[in-house]
């Protein structure tokens, strides 16, 4: 599988803007659609105002749970972070949560939300389809 992440642009961290599409399985007009937001959100998890720890866990049992029930996309609401500029610890945190062995056998793709579903706040995680 190939993992490709987008330069982040002046100012920006590579956490925020990084992309993880996994080359097999997702195709360019799918792709499309989720960056444009047309892909109906299946599940929303709001982990915003959580503790790192907290947020860490509610997220292992919620993307399984979500696969298990036929889930395709979920929407991950993390907030922007502080108001002084800096990134959130949930929004930083998160793109390094999905890289982990029992997360990331379910991600296809990860990207931020378009502004219409949180833009910088949230990410958009299409979930591999469940193999019985």
């Amino acid at each position: 599988a190939e993992v490709s992440a987008a330069r982040p642009p002046a100012g920006r961290t590579a956490a925020v803007v990084a992309t993880r599409t996994i080359g097999a399985g997702l195709d360019a007009a799918t792709e499309r659609r989720l960056r444009q937001g047309r892909i109906p959100v299946d599940r929303k998890l709001d982990l915003h105002g959580l503790s790192e720890a907290q947020a860490h866990r509610r997220l292992l049992a919620a993307l399984p749970a979500a696969q298990a029930d036929g889930v395709r996309l979920v929407l991950i609401v993390t907030g922007k972070g502080s108001r002084d500029g800096r990134t959130g610890v949930l929004r930083r945190s998160l793109g390094r949560w999905l890289e982990e062995p029992g997360l990331a056998s379910l991600v296809l793709s990860s990207r931020p939300a378009p502004p219409r579903l949180g833009g910088e706040g949230a990410r958009q995680v299409l979930l591999r389809r469940r193999r019985d």
